[in-house]
């Protein structure tokens, strides 16, 4: 069982604060790159959150953080392994141009479906060249971290609304046809509906295709089941958010029925 053992001042002994795996913690940082630009940083900005040994943040980050205490601050520098990773040119492909977003130019960055990002390299009437690599791939990385709180992480529940077949289970890979209704934690406001809009979403479980809370919790229901899905931040839409509708760190609630495992 992970713990967090908080500093109390009127203490005799000396206890320490730890980050350790399962622990949700905050950190302020700065990152630059081996000519010291800086890349990213905190400052002026929230602290970055992110539940450690959860595959959250790139490799390096995640074990320099491990065992710091609260209030420590540390130098680390990361080799593009434990970053990013190489600069694979197989990542660079050429894409129609009818497949891009009419306003994009070079330089801008996309979103794919997988969750990572693209960059347009170049762009003319007919094709784009999109680099699939994340923007920071083959660099070394440093960074000043400061660990600043840790506490156990919020974990995802599934409440049944009503019972399932309760012998068919969806597994990775599965193709799924679902109904939901998506509301904000915070104050019950809904941001997304396919019953609303008359027609079931469908999607491959497992794969990462949808946020971390679907594929897991929806893996815990049986065929016919309704349920909710009572998601933290951190298994939803994190530090990002999701335009103008999810904002940054938000937890979230969705009410699912599994109508087909195909």
């Amino acid at each position: 069982m992970t713990s967090c053992v908080n500093n109390h001042p009127s203490s005799s002994r000396t206890l320490s604060t730890t980050a350790s795996d399962g622990m949700r913690v905050q950190v302020n940082y700065t990152g630059k790159l081996e000519d010291g630009s800086i890349f990213d940083s905190s400052e002026g900005k929230d602290p970055l959150a992110f539940t450690l040994g959860a595959g959250e943040m790139i490799p390096g980050f995640d074990k320099a953080v491990k065992g710091m205490t609260i209030g420590e601050s540390k130098d680390i520098k990361l080799s593009p392994a434990d970053a990013y990773g190489e600069h694979d040119e197989r990542g660079v492909q050429e894409v129609p141009r009818d497949r891009l977003p009419e306003d994009v130019e070079v330089g801008t960055t996309l979103q794919t479906q997988q969750g990572g990002r693209a960059v347009i390299k170049e762009l003319n009437d007919k094709t784009g060249i999109v680099d699939m690599n994340h923007p920071l791939a083959g660099q070394t990385l440093n960074f000043w971290i400061t660990l600043l709180s840790c506490e156990p992480a919020p974990t995802l529940t599934v409440d049944t609304i009503s019972e399932g077949d309760g012998t068919t289970y969806p597994k990775s890979g599965d193709k799924l046809t679902m109904h939901y209704t998506g509301t904000l934690a915070s104050d019950g406001s809904k941001f997304d509906s396919s019953v609303d809009r008359g027609k079931p979403f469908e999607f491959t479980i497992g794969i990462g295709q949808v946020i971390k809370g679907w594929d897991e919790g929806v893996m815990k229901m049986s065929l016919g089941e309704k349920a909710k899905l009572s998601i933290p931040s951190a298994l939803g839409y994190g530090d990002r958010g999701a335009g103008a509708a999810i904002p940054p760190n938000a937890d979230l609630i969705f009410e699912v029925e599994l109508l087909k495992i195909n």
